[in-house]
């Protein structure tokens, strides 16, 4: 794991911009929703947190007909050292049963090979994001209701960047 200075705010607006053709072709809106106390730079693996947060964005795109689909910040526990960040993707798609969420995050496991072979995809990410959460001192999961949606979640331990440290 790496340990750079980097901007939420900008690691989150370059995520949402890579998704935006393909949730604009399918109709979706998609929105982001930080607090403005949340502190912005921050020293952590940005590029893993990305591949995440992309992973998160793009089964929401892609399990979703319409809605909106919103990414949320929020701060689990804070120090004066590190704060364990929550970021969530909450989507208005097909959701998922309780049965099928249990085997989400378990390798070579898929919800529905139906589903896959409708909307392709093997399930992998989500046990890689997993797993990179894990490294990065937090977890990841889902809340979802079949039929309303779903809400993915990643939780990191990222630590304050030094005033001395962040570039101008």
């Amino acid at each position: 794991m790496e340990a750079k200075i980097f901007s939420l705010n900008l690691l989150i607006n370059d995520a949402l911009t890579v998704q935006e053709i393909v949730a604009e072709a399918k109709g979706l809106t998609l929105i982001r929703e930080i607090p403005a106390t949340f502190p912005d730079q921050l020293s952590g693996d940005a590029f893993r947190l990305r591949q995440i947060l992309l992973n998160f964005l793009g089964n929401a795109c892609k399990f979703s007909d319409r809605g909106t689909i919103t990414v949320r910040v929020s701060a689990v526990e804070q120090d004066g050292v590190s704060v364990l960040a929550r970021i969530e993707v909450e989507d208005q798609g097909i959701g998922i049963s309780p049965e099928q969420q249990a085997t989400l995050f378990q390798s070579f496991t898929q919800v529905d090979g139906s589903k896959t072979r409708k909307y392709g995809g093997t399930g992998l990410g989500l046990v890689i994001s997993k797993r990179l959460a894990n490294l990065m001192g937090g977890d990841a999961g889902v809340i979802s209701q079949e039929g309303h949606g779903s809400t993915f979640w990643v939780t990191v331990r990222l630590k304050y960047a030094k005033a001395s440290e962040v570039e101008i």
